[in-house]
């Protein structure tokens, strides 16, 4: 991170001292809006261990949503005791799951039970989940107790937004990791608040440009290193298969 702005104090400072205001309020009004604009941003620094994030399911089968989930990765299941609703897991030791709607996770699982049991499993294949309120479900269905790895992307804390102690907050990861975004977007914002529209379209096209870089490692700059493919390399069965006994 730049020395120049090591917390949110010295973004004010900064901001003030490039615009010539005088005004601290205004700038933290525009820090605010700033955070707005960057509430779905996908940084590294906000990507948990999926190995340390586990989720549990309760006696439905349903695990939380995490409080502080922005957006999903990817959940798997590393098998055990209780990897599915009838206490065996007898569906191979990893399951990876392809998020489907909340509609259709609720019909499929209506008709759970007519699957037969599957012979001669891979070593890993694919399952399914969605949201349903505020838990996410699973199919195969999951016994209580079965853990479930969550990778996701976390939100955070905006700058001086107060604490659970009632302190405001000077730093995030953001912030340490991605400070031209708060510059970019903050100028944008005081330009804007000030109606200078031709310099609020220059910061904005900055903004834009650093996030979209952002974006990019996201999509296409991560892939680069091996396999192109956006899909699980696992696929799913081409058809389904009921018994009606």
């Amino acid at each position: 991170m730049s020395t120049q702005i090591p917390n949110a104090s010295a973004l004010v400072e900064y901001i003030k001292d490039f615009t010539g205001s005088t005004n601290s309020d205004e700038i933290k009004q525009c820090i605010f809006l700033t955070d707005m604009m960057m509430r779905n941003i996908e940084l590294p620094a906000l990507r948990t261990d999926p190995y340390t994030t586990v989720g549990v399911a309760d006696e439905n089968g349903y695990v939380p949503i995490p409080s502080d989930m922005n957006r999903p990765i990817v959940f798997f299941n590393q098998g055990g005791p209780q990897a599915t609703s009838g206490g065996n897991s007898g569906a191979g030791p990893w399951v990876v799951y392809d998020r489907i709607g909340d509609r259709d996770i609720i019909t499929q699982s209506l008709i759970e039970n007519l699957y037969l049991n599957p012979v001669n499993i891979p070593q890993v294949y694919r399952g399914k989940f969605s949201e349903v309120g505020q838990n996410y479900q699973f199919l195969p269905g999951l016994g209580q107790g079965a853990e479930i790895n969550l990778y996701y992307y976390t939100t955070y804390p905006e700058l001086f937004a107060l604490d659970g102690a009632g302190i405001p907050i000077e730093n995030n990861v953001v912030l340490q990791s991605f400070p031209e975004g708060y510059v970019y977007g903050t100028l944008h914002n005081y330009y804007y608040k000030r109606k200078m529209s031709e310099d609020a379209d220059k910061w904005l096209a900055k903004f834009n440009l650093a996030y979209d870089t952002v974006e990019d490692q996201n999509n296409k700059g991560k892939w680069s290193g091996g396999h192109t493919r956006l899909t699980s390399i696992w696929q799913p069965r081409s058809q389904r298969r009921y018994s009606l006994k």
